[in-house]
């Protein structure tokens, strides 16, 4: 079957400015103590179709803010727009996936993939297929009828990933997605959330500590200093000139990778050594 994207036509050219981040400041209030600041004065935009990737050491703020675009927590102060309109709690326009697997053990795989279209209410998207669509898109046909414990934790995460697609999200965000797995199966979903979203065509926030992963992922990389967190550095790998990579041994091939590795690198132990 083939299935249109939903949201931004797939023909028109991206936004530049599809989801803004404007002067964001998060505090959290301390009995006794004066307010800590988690977050403060982060800017920046990301680009319809884009894959945008927040990097830096524990502590900066990557999933709080990654939460406050998500709608589950307000910023003290600044404003997050997504296609213009302001972020003010959770949405049907995003979708996440979290680092822990998030399935309901109770229900089937294809069940799973289809909870979020029963809770919209979209029965026609459910009689059309749609989650048998992205469970081929995450290479799951064969156990859409399995349940979560007879599967790896690869496995379960392919689950996450395509339920989260398949309520066709404008902004799919990712909290450490692949943390838990192990090696060879990281960068194999790596591979496939490349292949998948691009794809369908979707924009994407992610949220990791992994450099290999951001420069392996990233079309754009904001890497946040250490708490609180600042925009220290936005980086585009040049080395991919303009072109996403498909697997992991073409980044490690790539002219140039090594030196924007060894200088994140740089960048993560300047934190360190600041505190």
């Amino acid at each position: 079957m083939s299935v249109a994207a939903g949201g931004a036509d797939a023909g028109a050219a991206p936004r530049a400015d599809f989801l803004k981040i404007e002067h964001i400041c998060k505090d959290y209030q301390r009995r006794g103590a004066p307010p800590l600041r988690a977050i403060e004065d982060v800017s920046f935009e990301v680009t319809e179709r884009e894959i945008c990737v927040l990097l830096g050491p524990s502590g900066c703020g990557k999933s709080t803010l990654l939460r406050m675009v998500a709608g589950l927590d307000q910023p003290s102060s600044g404003q997050l727009l997504l296609a213009d309109e302001p972020i003010r709690g959770p949405g049907r326009d995003r979708g996440m996936v979290f680092q822990s697997y998030t399935s309901f053990p109770w229900l089937t795989v294809r069940q799973n993939v289809e909870f979020g279209l029963r809770v919209n209410g979209e029965s026609l998207a459910i009689k059309e297929g749609t989650a048998d669509y992205f469970l081929d898109r995450v290479k799951l046909t064969a156990f859409a009828d399995a349940y979560p414990e007879q599967l790896s934790g690869g496995m379960r995460q392919r689950v996450a990933l395509a339920r989260a697609l398949a309520t066709y999200p404008r902004l799919l965000l990712m909290d450490e997605p692949f943390g838990a797995l192990d090696a060879e199966t990281r960068w194999q979903m790596q591979e496939l959330l490349l292949e998948v979203v691009s794809k369908e065509a979707m924009t994407v926030l992610l949220v990791t500590h992994d450099i290999d992963e951001a420069l392996f992922l990233g079309d754009r990389i904001v890497f946040l200093s250490r708490h609180p967190g600042r925009v220290k550095e936005i980086l585009k790998p040049e080395f991919k000139q303009g072109q996403r990579l498909t697997t992991k041994e073409a980044l490690y091939d790539s002219p140039g990778f090594h030196e924007v590795s060894k200088h994140v690198i740089h960048l993560m132990r300047e934190e360190g050594a600041s505190h």
